[in-house]
């Protein structure tokens, strides 16, 4: 077999290790990928333009403040007065799990938020390989995000508290409900109880900052160096689709590359053949997960994709599996689905751990592994023969 036509793992290291620099939006570390990322698929012939955009913090790091401070009082009448008053406290606690809940899911009509405030520039990066659509042939898109963040909070404490949060007021919402119902209150130990929990999740959420200490090896070096590689494959094996590779900015500002160019170019893409592939923290443990669905309640993003995944790891001996994630992470796919595309996110099997130390200056090159690198630049490519 011509090994310059099949993928290769220690490829994809190495731009890892290039890629591996806290890159914060607005940081010389962002600029520095930037260049390579253009350089490389430059080098690989695609053609390749920069596209500048803005956005806001307001709907990633603003608005959940507000809405968290905003449930702390709410919260606490449960205990205080929910028993003298239930009707009012039920509707209240009704009221805010449904905004909780609702904010799960992508609002496209709430966009706009992505314009108020201070705006901040950044660029997508986009290559293709100058093929155009011929007949049913499908279009792909390969999506990975350059950005890093560190926060003051690993992202498992983030979605345990989100869920915790969550888990609190539908609790606190059944007990209202329960004494409008039948007129029987819980003891108060076991209401405040479960109020102080829900009201100390709020408020740690409350203590979480963005810094750019993070190298993210895992989110999301390891998207883009994977990225780079199969653009490279495609290249070499002078693919007759139309393949897009697009490295979003500012990400881990609320998806905003992705959304920002889905905005410009949804309507030149045929939403019943297009297939779009995310690749988030990949490089760790065995086998790939792919995320179909988001939100509470679930919110479907594929059907056709997923199969043909699970066809090339049958065929490839990866172990593929679905994965659900309900709040608490954001991914590129999502306002891209939104738009009614077929979307996949690809990431690690196995992750375990590692999830601790994403966005933090533990997330290093050293947590990956070339074995689980192969597995999914196998099954990648496998797909884009089937497709």
């Amino acid at each position: 077999m011509d090994t310059h036509l099949t993928y290769d793992a220690a490829r994809a290291y190495k731009h890892i290790t290039q890629l591996a620099i806290p890159r914060l939006v607005d940081s010389t570390g962002e600029a520095e990928v930037q260049d390579y990322i253009v350089t490389q698929f430059t080098a690989l012939g695609l053609d390749v333009s920069w596209e500048p955009f803005s956005f806001t913090k307001f709907p990633a790091e603003v608005l959940p403040r507000i809405i968290s401070v905003l449930f702390v009082p709410i919260v606490l009448s449960v205990p205080w007065i929910g028993d003298r008053f239930p009707i009012p406290i039920c509707l209240a606690c009704l009221f805010s799990l449904f905004i909780a809940l609702f904010f799960t899911q992508w609002q496209k009509r709430f966009e706009g938020l992505y314009n108020v405030g201070r705006r901040l520039r950044t660029e997508n990066i986009i290559a293709t390989n100058g093929r155009k659509r011929d007949g049913d042939t499908p279009t792909l898109l390969f999506v990975a995000h350059y950005d890093s963040k560190s926060q003051t909070l690993p992202i498992a404490v983030r979605a345990a508290s989100y869920g915790i949060a969550i888990i609190g007021l539908v609790a606190l919402t059944v007990a209202a409900a329960i004494k409008v119902g039948t007129g029987v209150w819980f003891p108060d130990y076991i209401v405040w109880s479960v109020a102080g929990i829900t009201v100390f999740c709020l408020l740690l959420l409350q203590a979480n900052s963005t810094q750019n200490r993070s190298p993210g090896a895992f989110d999301n070096a390891s998207g883009v160096g994977t990225m780079l590689e199969v653009a490279r494959v495609v290249m070499a094996l002078d693919a007759k689709k139309p393949i897009t590779f697009i490295a979003t900015g500012a990400e881990e500002y609320g998806m905003c590359g992705a959304l920002r160019y889905i905005q410009a170019h949804a309507d030149k893409y045929d939403q019943e053949n297009t297939y779009v592939i995310n690749l988030d923290g990949l490089g760790v443990g065995n086998g790939v997960n792919m995320v179909t669905r988001y939100g509470i309640p679930p919110v479907r993003t594929t059907r056709t994709l997923a199969d043909l995944f699970r066809a090339s790891g049958e065929s490839l001996g990866i172990r593929v599996s679905e994965r659900y994630l309900p709040i608490g992470v954001g991914l590129d796919s999502i306002p891209i689905a939104s738009r009614g595309f077929e979307t996949v996110t690809l990431t690690a099997g196995d992750v375990g751990r590692v999830a601790l130390k994403i966005h933090s200056k533990r997330d290093q090159i050293d947590l990956l592994n070339t074995e689980s690198l192969q597995q999914v630049g196998d099954l990648i490519v496998d797909v884009i023969k089937r497709a």
